[in-house]
């Protein structure tokens, strides 16, 4: 008789211990389902926003193309660098980025104007900070990356005195560019008085 008692509550407890667990293998699935289109859709807006990116590019000259392509390289190396490499390049990436943004927005500017037939005043006073300067900075990088494991006191002085180069390099043709737009604005501020006398 008190086996007879027994089943139903064994049966109650099976029943009880079965949906839980159900419940929560549901729950583990459908967060495991939620994560995935989470991910995915970051990826699928990251994807679009670098082939938006690299539309935007094709309107630019080929030089500021492959500047902006060579700028890239930088920031990947530096991705793999030691934490104390990342910090001494990391300024040197960052001015040659404002000088890129720069140059990049001038070159926007005046190819919704002239329809990209003439090259950017900015981007011709500024050609050797794309033959030489930038290429330098993702040499040294490609360098130190592949090498910094072995690299002795001799060749860690040399990167230095290289980023301290390239760092001179880079405040020179940042001044070049705000030179410029100093005198833009004094062209503009020219063209106002002109135009005021009248």
């Amino acid at each position: 008789m008190l086996n007879l008692a027994l089943i139903p509550l064994i049966l109650i407890i099976s029943a009880i211990v079965i949906l839980t667990g159900g419940y929560i293998i549901y729950r583990k699935i459908r967060r495991g389902i939620a994560f995935t289109i989470e991910k995915s859709s970051e990826f699928a807006s990251e994807q679009q926003q670098k082939w938006e990116a690299k539309e935007k590019q094709k309107k630019h000259p080929e030089i500021l193309q492959k500047g902006l392509t060579s700028y890239d390289d930088v920031i990947e190396n530096l991705k793999h660098l030691p934490p104390n490499w990342q910090n001494t390049i990391e300024p040197l990436s960052q001015l040659a980025k404002s000088i890129l943004d720069e140059i990049e927005d001038e070159a926007a500017l005046e190819s919704a104007e002239s329809a990209g037939i003439q090259p950017s005043k900015k981007l011709n006073a500024v050609r050797p900070f794309f033959n030489h300067s930038l290429k330098a900075l993702l040499q040294l990088t490609q360098k130190i990356r592949a090498d910094h494991k072995a690299m002795d006191a001799e060749d860690t002085e040399k990167a230095r005195q290289s980023i301290n180069v390239i760092k001179a390099d880079l405040l020179s043709h940042q001044r070049t560019l705000r030179k410029g737009r100093k005198m833009d604005f004094a062209v503009a501020m020219d063209v106002i008085k002109a135009r005021l006398k009248k």
